[in-house]
Order: C-alpha cells, then sequence, then structure tokens
C-alpha cells in the first residue's frame, strides 16, 4: 500500500498538493501528526510513502531510499545544444528539428524528453511515457513546477502514465498521433558511473530491455527515426541491427532505427 502525507506542520497548500497526488496515484492520504516518516510507514505496513513539503515532492520506501524529480544533466545538455558546444548526441541521432512530434517511451527523469522539447521547440510535441504510476506522477509534477532557463522546455512535456509495450501493441491515440521520433531509454543493468541522480529511480523503474518487437512496433509509428539510448558495444541493442550510432560521452552511445522500411541511415563506426 501507498500514502501520502505532508511534512510535519501541514500547511494547508502541502496538504491539497497531498490530497492531489493521493487521486492520481489511488492512494490513501495519511494525516502526519508529528510521525517521522519510518514511523508512519511502520504504523501502516506501507510499501511506499509520499511527502509533500518544504522541500518539494518525495518518495519515501522502507529501506531508507527516496525519489524526487531533478532534470539530472538536461540543463547541462541544453544549454551546451544551445551553443552547438558540442552538439547534443540525441539532437543529432534523432534528427530532431523545431516543429517535431516526439515520444519518449521511457520518460523516467525526463533528461531527454526536456533535451528533445527544447529542440523540437513550441511548434513541436513531446509527449512522455512512464509506466510506475509513482515517477510518473513525480516527474509530471517536477517539469509543472521546477524553475529555470529550462523550464519554458519542461512544461510543454506531456506525461502519460503508462507501459510502451502496451500502448505500442494498442496503437490506438499512438497510432494517430504522427510521430517524427520514438525514444527509448531503459534503466542500465548497472549504473553509468557518475549519474546518482537517478540512483532512487532504479527502485521504481521497469528494468526490462526494448525488444526487437518493440523496436519493430515504433518503427510502423514514425517518420524520421527510433532512438534507443545504450552503452557502446551492448550486444543486446548489437542484435537489433540499429541502421546507424550515435556517440555520447563516455560509454553511452544512441542506437538509431529508421522508418520502417527505409533505407538504413549509415554508421559512424560507434557500434
Amino acid at each position: 500500500m501507498i500514502c501520502v502525507t505532508t511534512g510535519r506542520s501541514e500547511p494547508a497548500h502541502d496538504v491539497g498538493l497531498a490530497y492531489a497526488l493521493a487521486a492520481e496515484l489511488g492512494a490513501v492520504y495519511l494525516r502526519r501528526r508529528c510521525r517521522t516518516n519510518r514511523r508512519l510507514i511502520a504504523d501502516a505496513g506501507l510499501d511506499g510513502l509520499v511527502v509533500c513539503g518544504d522541500d518539494g515532492v518525495v518518495w519515501h520506501d522502507p529501506q531508507g531510499g527516496t525519489f524526487r524529480f531533478h532534470p539530472n544533466m538536461a540543463v547541462t545538455r541544453v544549454r551546451s545544444r544551445r551553443r552547438a558546444d558540442p552538439p547534443d548526441p540525441l539532437v543529432r541521432a534523432a534528427r530532431l528539428e523545431p516543429g517535431d512530434r516526439v515520444l519518449d517511451g521511457t520518460l523516467g527523469l525526463g533528461a531527454d524528453a526536456i533535451v528533445a522539447s527544447d529542440a523540437v521547440g513550441p511548434a513541436g510535441v513531446v509527449v512522455g511515457l512512464e509506466a510506475s504510476p509513482v515517477v510518473a506522477a513525480l516527474v509530471r509534477w517536477g517539469l509543472a513546477t521546477w524553475e529555470h532557463r529550462c523550464s519554458p522546455a519542461m512544461r510543454r512535456i506531456r506525461v502519460v502514465q503508462g507501459d510502451h509495450r502496451e500502448h505500442l501493441l494498442e496503437r490506438s491515440w499512438l497510432a494517430r498521433a504522427g510521430w517524427d521520433v520514438i525514444l527509448f531509454d531503459p534503466m542500465f543493468s548497472e549504473p553509468v558511473a557518475g549519474s546518482s541522480g537517478i540512483a532512487g529511480l532504479r527502485a521504481l523503474a521497469c528494468d526490462e530491455p526494448v525488444s526487437a518487437e518493440t523496436i519493430g512496433l515504433a518503427r510502423a509509428l514514425v517518420s524520421k527515426a527510433v532512438v534507443l539510448k545504450t552503452r557502446r558495444g551492448d550486444p543486446h541493442v548489437v542484435a537489433l541491427g540499429p541502421d546507424w550510432w550515435t556517440g555520447g560521452r563516455g560509454r553511452v552511445v544512441y542506437a538509431g532505427f529508421g522508418p520502417a522500411g527505409a533505407p538504413g541511415g549509415g554508421d559512424d563506426g560507434l557500434g
């Protein structure tokens, strides 16, 4: 069971937010009554607790782990992209242009979606699918409230809670949307060094790799590209047969797949 509560002082604005998040998550609102997070979780036998307080909205699990929204490296990447120093590898891999319609099938903290939203601009569309209800709720709140020069790009992202595998098989609204690009950034089996910002996400996120079936379904829906973020030389992704590879910093690369029936788009040798 999941519950939502406030900070110890229980201010009215936090109570209102807590009730709204509880309704979104199908969870129960729990009065704080000056109890610690650990005590609340133990008293109610909770699987997790969402706290709306002075430091934002934070997920707490029984083991002491936490998760909260943070744009992570998106801010640095947007700044670099605007200066073209260096060009962002995701933007290059997806051939993103102003006005493009982009679906991020594995939203997570939304870093790639933020970069994509900045790249496609106000005329474009970015929708993020997130399988975890908790992650979807906290990231939706974060994108709507985080104050930064990147805020306009964050505000333009629409968050949809759901598993991309189910949506791609269903193909209802997805098929009608006219996507230019579909992105996937699944959880790596091993954390990337220096990515401590996503440590709290790992316990909540889906860790299954993107399958060949998923890539095939996505390719049938795009006009430009399906892009999969991965580790350099990942044998699972290599076996999927990308049409091109675009290098990122360190061990992270982007595998690109053209639309169904389109010829390959070249290879920069980074596979």
